[in-house]
């Protein structure tokens, strides 16, 4: 326990370090490296949970991820965010399985899922809808194009597969069904489905622990109604559990509620809106709440839902 705890620290003491370092190189400004350091804490301990069937969902870092034992390798679901957090993530999986890890499948491409990846081996198979790998080719050129800037290694990660609209596979001997329905929390969203053992890895499609309603990055895309289509489908898979990108599993029925919730939000915000009200009176009739955690800094469902219905507002306008 003793040496688990030192080893913590180190790496705890590591990343502190990297993120002087950028820093002081000039990439992080000062306000968002203090938003970083309020994250790290976050990432000390991970908990790795078997869902059966080879998979285990893995929590305690700034997002969920994932893995699957597979026939020869594993199957990792979301890289993490920071590079000692994916260190222990891998280290994880090794105490739980000799085989190494072949591939990593991309739920979408916001920090907290993507920036971890130099912590793998290269050359593994990347797979990310294709919006996703846009994103990371764009970290490439400019580490600072995606919110919080990740190692210069990243651009030797680039997905190596992409997928467009969806679509099946088998990975090492793993069935799976990659979804994506369209923009949803942002464009380039990919539910991770296996139908054997009968999960949805989510990705940030439902995020339960920041709040009771969707997330949505409108700066990427995203979309509420695009939300709800999404939702709508992974619903109708033949599964029981559904794997957050935040917070503790879903089972169908608290999923399903989440979404009827959020449909009932929207129709609340489009009726004050369609009778005048400002923002500030919307969120104050509905008793806007600011998102939980580090995603306290995001917009919420209210002000993003507000945001799309004056641009589509706008749009009429100018037919």
């Amino acid at each position: 326990m003793r040496k688990r705890s030192i080893a913590g620290l180190i790496l705890g003491a590591v990343a502190v370090l990297a993120l002087v370092l950028v820093l002081v190189t000039g990439q992080v400004p000062a306000a968002r490296f203090a938003v970083l350091r309020t994250l790290l804490p976050l990432t000390e301990t991970l908990s790795v949970k078997s869902l059966g069937g080879g998979a285990y969902s893995v929590s305690g870092g700034i997002g969920n991820s994932a893995f699957v034992v597979g026939d020869t390798g594993v199957i990792v679901i979301d890289a993490q965010m920071f590079i000692p957090t994916a260190r222990k993530f891998l280290a994880e999986i090794a105490r739980l399985t000799p085989k190494p890890v072949k591939v990593v499948v991309l739920t979408h491409g916001d920090p907290d899922h993507v920036n971890g990846l130099p912590a793998f081996p290269r050359g593994l198979e990347i797979i990310a809808q294709e919006n996703t790998k846009q994103v990371i080719q764009a970290l490439s050129a400019d580490l600072n194009s995606n919110g919080f800037p990740p190692s210069a290694e990243i651009r030797n990660y680039l997905p190596t597969r992409t997928v467009k609209d969806g679509e099946s596979m088998v990975l090492d001997g793993v069935a799976v069904e990659l979804i994506h329905t369209g923009p949803a929390h942002t464009d380039g969203d990919l539910a991770v489905y296996l139908p054997k053992q009968k999960i949805v890895f989510t990705g940030d499609l439902a995020t339960p622990a920041i709040g009771p309603y969707p997330g949505i990055h409108l700066d990427k895309r995203g979309s509420s109604l695009g939300m709800f289509a999404a939702l709508k489908a992974i619903l109708a898979l033949d599964a029981d559990t559904y794997v957050p990108g935040h917070g503790e599993a879903l089972s169908k029925v608290e999923l399903s509620s989440r979404l009827d919730a959020a449909v009932k939000r929207r129709e609340e915000i489009k009726a004050l809106f369609d009778q005048g009200k400002s923002l500030n009176e919307i969120k104050a009739a509905l008793l806007d709440a600011p998102l939980k955690g580090p995603a306290a800094r995001f917009p919420t469902f209210i002000e993003t839902t507000h945001q799309e219905l004056v641009a589509d507002k706008t749009k009429v306008s100018n037919r």
